[in-house]
């Protein structure tokens, strides 16, 4: 989490600053309006202005506030009080993005308090050589001590003494080019004078201003030589790890191996990865950098396929990726959610609900698993290269489900009904949905068998599993390859006789009817029938199922033991 001073000692120090700042204006020395040449005090207050909020330079680790350089020649030539006051104006007032009220009523109060100070000492010494170069020393003292050492600490990057002494002498050095200027400033009676000196010392503030976007510029391109450099190894170690995922290892190794070199190599603290069954249930398989007792809780909450897609919208989308942000207030419930350590320091930082899915998807465009890495290592956002560095990866995972043996059979098996072999409910109705799509000509067979709750209650459910089986075996050895046989649910059962008409589906249902009603089953039973045929019962998959279903309705009520068209009547 942030790392946060007390607040209240931050408040206490800002109202004590202010406050010694106004007693200082009203009991200490110097008069309010010393003020002879008003138009140079204004052309030196508007340019401390605008050196204050747009002048200031970063390079390494140092920042110089270049208005020293307007403010400076006010001391020697207006006094404390007046000085001070655009001093303490300029910051408080300063056009800065992201600038807080604390942040700049304490500035404002320590620019104040040492311009003051340093303008009474100057004052005191005279505005000679020896008075200037004290003053400046003054000046940088208590603002190294106010801001270097103090609001520093209390921002938690003060780094060291050694540190706060260099920042001091290279200001110092820095600040002295106003000496000579200030001198002739003060020395001269001639007002062009003093606008040439001006116009002088608005070279060092250019300067540093350049120094420090020369500066910006370099780090942009290290960071960018650097970045470019962690993704060709990225890359390198993914193509590395390929080859060692397309052994045939099983699946649970396999997607072990995934999430631990997404949080080793890849960089993310948190990574946990879920596989999709081919009935859409989301079952998560593994992960990395997640303590064992939270990845049980999450393995028994797993979320809905449904409310997983749900946050795959086009507005989320990166690539083929999908990234949502905390700001984007998605609901997702506790017991599915991981929940680990972050620092967040601004809004390109990796926030708390922040969540990124990288979905894994065969040759068909099936998601076959998902990607979930939580946090970067570098705590910032991800880019688009690295997203698209997971994707990579995620495309080899692919490729290695796809070799492997042991996946082709886990989704083979979930596909079927186990105590069966036929396909299942819902893989029934996918296949039968994607020959309508392709307006595939077929005849669908729906069969229930007659009295089977007779059967269970008189022999036991250990024959009534027996006769079920039994059913089965004489669908496989009834249809062809290409024919679609399913357990649709019970004691009922559903064939698509692909590519037959009305007349040859009747042919095919009595011979199933005749050969269970004569066949070697334990006990005596039959079966009623029902065909409809697409597409001249029915246009739509539920519509043929539903005209199956009423013709087999039928053959119940006419005695049951028979075949029922649905054209009949």
């Amino acid at each position: 989490m942030e790392n946060r001073k007390p607040l209240k000692f931050f408040v206490v120090s800002i109202f004590v600053l202010n406050a010694f700042y106004i007693i200082l204006l009203f009991f200490g020395k110097g008069e309010l309006f010393p003020i002879k040449n008003r138009e140079l005090f204004f052309i030196l207050a508007f340019l401390a202005y605008l050196t204050h909020s747009f002048g200031r330079a970063r390079f390494w680790k140092i920042t110089i506030v270049p208005h020293f350089f307007m403010l400076f020649p006010m001391l020697a030539l207006f006094g404390p009080i007046p000085t001070s006051l655009v001093a303490y104006i300029s910051s408080a007032f300063a056009y800065r993005k992201n600038y807080s009220i604390q942040r700049r009523m304490y500035g404002a109060a320590q620019y104040g308090i040492s311009y003051y100070i340093s303008g009474v000492v100057l004052q005191m010494i005279g505005p000679g050589w020896i008075g200037l170069v004290v003053s400046m020393v003054v000046f940088k003292i208590l603002n190294s001590i106010l801001v270097d050492m103090f609001y520093d600490y209390f921002r938690s990057i003060w780094e060291s003494m050694k540190k706060v002494v260099e920042n001091f002498l290279l200001e110092i050095f820095f600040f002295s080019l106003t000496i000579p200027i200030v001198l002739i400033m003060v020395q001269s009676k001639n007002p062009f004078t003093n606008f040439g000196a001006i116009y002088m010392l608005t070279f060092p503030v250019i300067f540093v201003n350049l120094m420090s976007r020369q500066y910006k510029a370099i780090k942009e391109m290290t960071l960018e030589k650097s970045a470019l450099s962690q993704t060709l190894d990225r890359l390198k170690r993914i193509f590395e790890v390929s080859e060692m995922l397309k052994s045939n290892i099983s699946v649970v190794d396999l997607m072990n191996r995934v999430a631990s070199i997404i949080h080793t190599d890849l960089g993310w603290e948190y990574v946990l990865v879920s596989m999709i069954t081919p009935d859409n249930k989301v079952e998560r398989v593994s992960s990395s950098g997640i303590s064992t007792e939270d990845f049980e809780r999450l393995k028994k909450n797993p979320p809905s396929f449904e409310s997983l897609k749900s946050l795959m919208k086009e507005e989320y989308k990166i690539s083929n990726s999908y990234f949502i942000p905390e700001e984007a207030e998605v609901y997702i419930p506790s017991d599915e959610a991981y929940v680990g350590e972050y620092d967040v320091t601004d809004e390109n930082s990796w926030h708390e609900k922040d969540l990124l899915l990288i979905p894994v998807v065969n040759r068909n465009g099936k998601m076959i698993a998902i990607i979930s890495p939580d946090k970067p290592k570098s705590g910032i956002r991800p880019t688009f290269d690295d997203i698209t560095v997971l994707e990579i990866f995620a495309n080899q995972v692919m490729i290695a489900l796809e070799n492997s043996s042991e996946f082709e059979t886990l989704q083979e098996k979930a596909l079927r009904d186990g105590q069966t072999g036929l396909y299942n409910h819902t893989e029934f109705y996918n296949k039968l949905e994607k020959i309508v799509k392709e307006e595939e000509k077929f005849c669908l067979i729906m069969m229930d068998i007659d009295d089977f709750k007779l059967v269970n209650d008189t022999y036991g459910h250990q024959i009534g599993d027996e006769v079920i089986s039994y059913i089965a075996d004489v669908i496989k050895s009834s249809t062809r390859q290409k024919d679609i046989s399913a357990r649709y649910g019970g004691e009922e059962f559903a064939i698509v006789l692909r590519d037959l008409d009305k007349k040859v589906a009747k042919t095919i249902s009595e011979r199933i009817r005749l050969s269970v009603a004569k066949g070697d089953s334990q006990v005596k039973i039959t079966v009623s029938i029902g065909v409809a045929c697409y597409p001249t019962d029915a246009m739509g998959a539920s519509e043929i199922v539903a005209a199956a279903d009423k013709a087999l309705y039928m053959a119940k009520m006419r005695g049951k033991n028979q075949v029922v068209l649905a054209s009949e009547k």
